[in-house]
């Protein structure tokens, strides 16, 4: 008889979260990772691995499925110590994204190269500074590193270019039960496994559904290990956003050196992130030259879809991308040159000035990015629809994410939904009730991630009327985690 972890189930019940302490948190701000140790018993790590190892024999890639296969495992995200750091780093009130997957690393599988994962096309989003996404790798055997863990670029999330010139490798190896929370947007690769054993490694992605609200965690110190290549001022303002704090800079403020704009693209990338930042620590005179620099490649995007390029187009889109950075440092005193820009703006333009104006979250880009929804560069609908689903809600944004889930471009739709279920936490029941038929409908979408958060957020409304279009949904959806190829019925 199959039994379930009660263990486990009463350990997460009796426990409260344990949040990160600031060091941990200055740490996974400045290197992109942080190491954990579960605090769930030995005995549900070992089941979670026998499991896998045995149903591995019975099928093939397990996809998005592992919870409903093996539903044991999602104790794991109401371990006290898993629940407290991405409530640390997510708030609160945070989503699991319908993908999930299980990395397998059986004797002899070869080594990976370092890569940065992908939201979708590559280059169609705008990676964040801010957490906005996270990672939780999840490694239910001892992972020494011959049993080739994970390895990470130490301090490398911010960076499109390849790292490997200016940061370090660290394998993340330890005991039954480690975890590591990862930056979404950090590199990283499987190592070799030189062992006879197999190896599995579970990931999950989640994602914030709203700015942060402040923390008592004071000022940015820097963390007690350095972390190379030098990006402080970036750290610093991550920091800050994280603990709610004021961090748009004083226009009085004094350099001892100008930055000149010619820095944003400099060839080392992370010279242009830091000056970003550095212009946007002039406060709002820096507004003009890095609103110019939003424009600097006028060539349109001609690519097809990208799933990975090796960091190889990351000089494209660079001084735009540094510079809308700098742009959201600043803060609400560059929204209205943001908003001129997305309208007028070139391609490029357009995609950044509409990806900063949902990091700094004013209202007054709802109509502007509205507007933008109608674009013909699929790049700059990307970043608009997300945009909106970052702001506070009105029935303008609404009305525009639920008309965006009918778009052509599956990207598009994916992130309407996602906007519509950030959004839905958080707004009054007549703007909820409007969502429901279009979300309705978005469950029976095509791709999967669109139903995936049009579900998530028909439970979130929880009115009877969404639970009307949600529940025969689910019920016609049900997987049986007792059927196999061994045992069919």
């Amino acid at each position: 008889m199959r039994t379930y972890p009660i263990d486990a189930r009463e350990h997460n019940a009796q426990s409260e979260p344990i949040p990160l302490t600031d060091e941990q948190l200055r740490h996974f701000i400045s290197a992109g990772y942080l190491p954990l140790q579960s605090s769930l018993p030995a005995s549900y790590h070992r089941l979670i691995f026998e499991r896998f190892d045995q149903i591995s024999q019975s099928y093939g890639h397990f996809g998005n499925n592992l919870l409903p296969l093996v539903p044991e495992l999602g104790e794991l995200f109401e371990d006290p110590v898993v629940k407290g750091a991405l409530q640390t780093v997510l708030g609160k009130d945070y989503s699991m994204h319908p993908h999930r997957a299980l990395h397998s690393n059986p004797p002899g599988s070869p080594e990976q190269g370092f890569h940065k994962d992908s939201y979708w096309g590559y280059v169609r989003r705008v990676r964040n500074h801010r957490p906005w996404w996270v990672m939780i790798m999840y490694f239910p055997q001892s992972t020494p590193v011959k049993k080739g863990p994970t390895a990470v670029m130490r301090g490398s999330q911010h960076l499109n270019q390849q790292p490997k010139d200016y940061c370090l490798p660290a394998s993340i190896s330890g005991n039954s039960g480690s975890l590591v929370l990862i930056h979404y947007d950090i590199w990283h690769r499987k190592m070799l496994n030189q062992t006879e054993l197999n190896r599995y490694m579970f990931k999950f992605e989640f994602t914030r559904l709203r700015q942060p609200e402040p923390m008592d965690r004071g000022p940015w110190l820097a963390p007690k290990r350095a972390v190379k290549p030098d990006l402080s001022p970036v750290w610093r303002s991550v920091w800050d956003w994280l603990v709610g704090s004021n961090s748009m800079p004083e226009a009085t403020k004094v350099h001892d050196a100008v930055p000149s704009i010619d820095d944003l693209g400099a060839t080392d990338e992370w010279r242009g992130i830091r000056a970003g930042y550095e212009w946007a620590e002039m406060g709002e005179s820096a507004v003009a030259p890095l609103l110019d620099a939003l424009q600097s490649n006028p060539n349109g995007y001609n690519e097809k879809r990208r799933y990975a390029d090796n960091g190889m187009l990351w000089r494209d889109d660079a001084v735009a991308r540094n510079a809308a950075h700098g742009l959201v440092h600043i803060g609400r005193p560059a929204v209205r040159g943001l908003l001129d820009v997305l309208q007028h703006g070139v391609d490029r333009a357009r995609k950044h000035a509409a990806f900063a104006l949902g990091e700094i979250g004013d209202k007054a880009a709802t109509q502007g990015l509205v507007q933008a929804l109608q674009d013909d560069e699929v790049h700059v609908r990307v970043a608009a629809i997300e945009a909106l689903g970052l702001l506070q809600p009105a029935q303008e944004g609404i009305s525009g994410m639920l008309t965006a889930l009918e778009d052509s471009a599956s990207e598009v739709r994916f992130d309407a939904a996602l906007s519509l279920m950030r959004s839905t936490s958080r707004t009054g029941s007549a703007l909820k009730s409007r969502c429901v038929p279009s979300l309705g409908t978005a469950l029976y979408d095509t791709n999967r991630y669109v139903s995936g958060y049009a579900a998530e957020a028909l439970e979130r409304i929880g009115t009877k009327s969404a639970l009307s279009e949600l529940l025969p949904f689910l019920r016609t959806s049900r997987w049986c985690a007792h059927t196999d190829n061994q045992r069919p019925f």
